[in-house]
């Protein structure tokens, strides 16, 4: 179950919320309105530090949003 990121149309506020599945209704937590737009969000990831996504080679470099990410072991 992901938590997204969501941006209100009708009262341009953020928020996050958990989404149990894609058939769920999400309303703002703010005013109640339906029309939001779902935010692109970057993934935390364990014991990184700035130069690369895991911490330790051979990890691409930071970010690695969608890119594969570390090779197992190393996440």
């Amino acid at each position: 179950m992901p938590i997204y990121e969501f941006r209100c149309k009708a009262c341009d506020r953020t928020f996050e919320t958990l989404v149990r599945n894609s058939r769920e209704q999400v309303v703002c937590k703010h005013c109640g309105s339906s029309e939001l737009q779902k935010m692109i969000s970057a993934h935390a990831i364990g014991n990184g530090t700035p130069d690369t996504a895991c911490g330790s080679p051979p990890c691409s470099p930071a970010p690695a949003c969608g890119g594969g990410g570390c090779p197992a072991g190393f996440s």
